[in-house]
Order: structure tokens, then sequence, then C-alpha cells
């Protein structure tokens, strides 16, 4: 009884949280006919999760401040522990500057990061502190939280303020991503593509269950 009752509180909580984020996008449900090049998508990919051999490729644009973006991680990060090794997931930046005056600052500061292998840990505590940083008033308190938050992750404090306030080089990987994902006609986050289609949050993991699904019935 106690295994049945711990799965049904499973199955539930999925329902749940598929359910609530079906409700935050629920503008962005109609399908999309966009196929874009794959290997211009992945080309030069710096943050990925999952082997490079994954039968499925999940590309994600976003935006570290972006609150859509924050909401869709729990249904990303599910997808990738349910598919495991048939899937990749490959994070870009797209920073939209009008909307999220601090989001560039975030992911310049993800990047520096990503020197010590620490780009995941610093993605998700941005995420997970989003509701505290995008409240700072300017780009040098950004800064100077962002550094704090490296701290907490064991990286060198003097190192990554150093860094971060001399960050043109930082600042030019991202732009990469940014010109990529205007190239290819991106105008909002998140923005997914599973194997070159383009998707949004609550398409994604059917597509990505069918293209599994597809795979394996062609073995």
């Amino acid at each position: 009884m106690k295994n049945i009752s711990l799965l049904l509180g499973t199955i539930i909580g999925t329902l749940l949280l598929i359910g609530g984020i079906a409700v935050f996008f629920s503008k962005e449900t109609t399908p999309t006919a966009q196929v874009a090049d794959q290997a211009e998508l992945v080309a030069g990919a710096k943050h990925t999760i999952g082997p490079d051999s994954a039968p499925v490729t999940i590309v994600e644009f976003s935006d570290l401040q972006c609150p859509a973006c924050k909401a869709s991680q729990p249904l990303v990060k599910a997808v990738v522990a349910e598919f495991g090794d048939q899937v990749r997931l490959v994070y870009r930046h797209f920073p939209l500057d009008q909307l999220h005056p601090l989001a560039r600052t975030a992911a310049v500061a993800s990047e520096i990061a990503a020197e010590e292998n620490a780009f995941w840990p610093m993605h998700d505590l941005l995420f997970e502190r989003q509701l505290v940083w995008s409240k700072l008033g300017s780009v040098d308190e950004a800064k100077a939280t962002f550094t704090q938050y490296a701290v907490e992750l064991g990286l060198d404090e003097a190192a990554f303020s150093a860094k971060i306030q001399d960050s043109s080089v930082y600042s030019s990987l991202v732009q990469k991503d940014a010109d990529l994902g205007t190239k290819i006609g991106i105008n909002a986050t998140p923005t997914f593509f599973v194997n070159g289609q383009k998707a949004t949050a609550t398409q994604m993991r059917d597509l990505v269950a069918k293209a599994v699904q597809e795979r394996s019935t062609a073995q």
C-alpha cells in the first residue's frame, strides 16, 4: 500500500506540474511548423547536458531574468530526467534587454562561472533567486550580487569580480547566442527546438517523446 500511495503521489505531482506550466504558457500552445538547421543550432555549443550521441537534442533559448523561463525549468529538468541518455539539452542565451535590463549581466555571470565548470550551478542559482536580483536598481548592484553568488558556489571572489567588471570577452559569448537567435527569428523566451523543430515549453515534452518513439521504432 505504501508503494501504491507513493506512486499515486508521484503521478499526481507530475500532472500538477505539467498542468501548472500549461496554464502559465496558455498563450503559447499553437503548434509551429518552423524547422531550423540542427547543425547551426548546436554549432559551438558550450553548455550541454546529456551525450552528444543522444537521438534527441533540445536547444533552449533563454533569458535568465525572464519569469516564463524560470517557470519552464521544472519541466525542462523533468524531461531530461525522464528520457536520460536519449536526450541532450543545449542552452543558449537570448537576453531580452529592453524587457529585462539585468538579463545580459546575469548571462555574463554564468559565462564567467563556466570557466570554473560552474555554469549549471550558477544557472540554477540565478533562476532560483530571480525574484531577488531582478529588483536591483542597477547593473553595478547586480554585478556585486552575482559575485556573492559566485562565492557561494566556491569560486574565487577577486577573480570573479575582476572578470565581471571587465566583461567584454564574456559579453561576446552571450552575443553570439543572441545573434543566432535573432538570425533564426526568435522573438520571445523561452523558445525550444527539438531536433530542429521549434516548440514552446508545453509542446517540448511531447515532441521529445515522439522523437524517442520514432527512433525506437526505426531500430
